[in-house]
């Protein structure tokens, strides 16, 4: 490929391309980083076919999609259980009647 040729396909990605920002924690990048490396691969190629797997509606990914989904309402459910829990034991200590409040 001739350098003009490079400096045109560089220019079109610039043009088409987007950039993503994730925030992973410092182990899970470098856990990620290493398996990556030692299958030859970069991030910005794994993560971008996962986008395009998402799109095509891929079955695999589809799948886990629907795991992250369900774990993210357990957690929500999870949250109201503990703020339900609170706000019961709130609600019995303001009317336990075993409470000396002489005025």
């Amino acid at each position: 490929m001739t350098d003009s040729k490079k400096i045109q396909e560089k220019i079109r990605d610039f043009e088409t391309k987007k950039s993503v920002h994730i925030h992973l924690t410092q182990g899970t990048k470098s856990a990620l980083r290493i398996v990556l490396f030692s299958k030859g691969l970069c991030m910005q190629e794994v993560l971008e076919e996962c986008a395009t797997r998402i799109v095509e509606e891929d079955n695999y990914m589809s799948k886990l999609m629907d795991t992250l989904i369900e774990r993210k309402r357990q957690k929500s459910i999870s949250k109201v259980s503990e703020s339900d829990v609170e706000s019961v034991f709130n609600v019995i200590e303001q009317v336990n009647p075993f409470n000396d409040h002489k005025k």
